[in-house]
């Protein structure tokens, strides 16, 4: 038997994370504006394979779904067909009020992916490709931008997702910034189911170096800013399961 870690007795005021609360708090009152406009889509030079079916049922992926805690790094790859299955979750429209449009942009970090040279990519989800942004391995950067974090090297891929704030905010509001970080999280959702799918593992890493992924990613800050990273592979195994 496990036993969890007690809850802190004494609670910590943030009082800057408690202002952005209040700014994006939708109040009964207000109505939803008119969403932003995204910016124009893009092409890349990679059309990604049809994507791949599963034999298991909804429920028992999600009843089995849990966060890797690291990844076995190694020679172990996943196909492109994977990745393609991977990436088709993440553009299904999401069931929400304010997601007539998509601000959240993936960038991947390709470590081991068949039929996929190591480097950076943009996905553009319209047409199902994906744009090449730099060659080579990305295993130490990757795991340097995510905070230092081994695992974002150590999986197959690694994620950066991009947030729009800019149209966001044009459309909703102050209630944008929120918007922009429910998509972030639902996209990672639905990759985790997949991956669980798929007998692979994901997990969303909320720690990350600003600033450096955009200037890594060549973004200036008005074409989005940093909001999440992810990573997918095999898992190491979880020694919590086990008790």
């Amino acid at each position: 038997m496990v036993t969890p870690n007690p809850l802190s007795e004494e609670q910590v005021p943030y009082p800057l994370i408690e202002g952005i609360r209040a700014a994006t708090k939708l109040c009964k009152e207000a109505t939803i504006p008119a969403p932003g406009q995204p910016k124009a889509s893009g092409r890349g030079e990679i059309s990604l394979p049809r994507h791949v079916s599963t034999g298991r049922n909804f429920c028992d992926v999600v009843r089995t779904r849990r966060s890797a805690l690291d990844f076995r790094g190694g020679g172990e790859s996943i196909s492109l067909s994977q990745l393609s299955t991977l990436l088709s979750t993440t553009k299904e429209p999401l069931f929400a009020d304010f997601a007539t449009a998509r601000f959240v942009h993936l960038y991947l970090y390709v470590h081991r992916v068949e039929g996929l040279a190591p480097g950076v990519y943009r996905y553009w989800p319209e047409h199902a490709e994906l744009e090449k942004i730099k060659e080579g391995d990305q295993r130490l950067v990757a795991a340097a931008l995510s905070l230092g974090q081994d695992l974002a090297g150590n999986a197959c891929l690694a994620f950066s997702m991009i947030g729009d704030f800019e149209n966001a905010v044009r459309g909703y509001g102050d209630r944008g910034y929120r918007y922009v970080h429910f998509e972030a999280g639902a996209i990672g959702q639905r990759m985790y189911l997949a991956s669980e799918a798929l007998g692979l593992r994901a997990t969303g890493i909320g720690a990350f170096f600003d600033e450096e992924v955009n200037r890594y990613l060549g973004l200036a800050p008005e074409l989005g800013q940093v909001v999440y990273h992810f990573a997918i592979g095999y898992p190491v195994p979880d020694p919590r399961l086990e008790a």
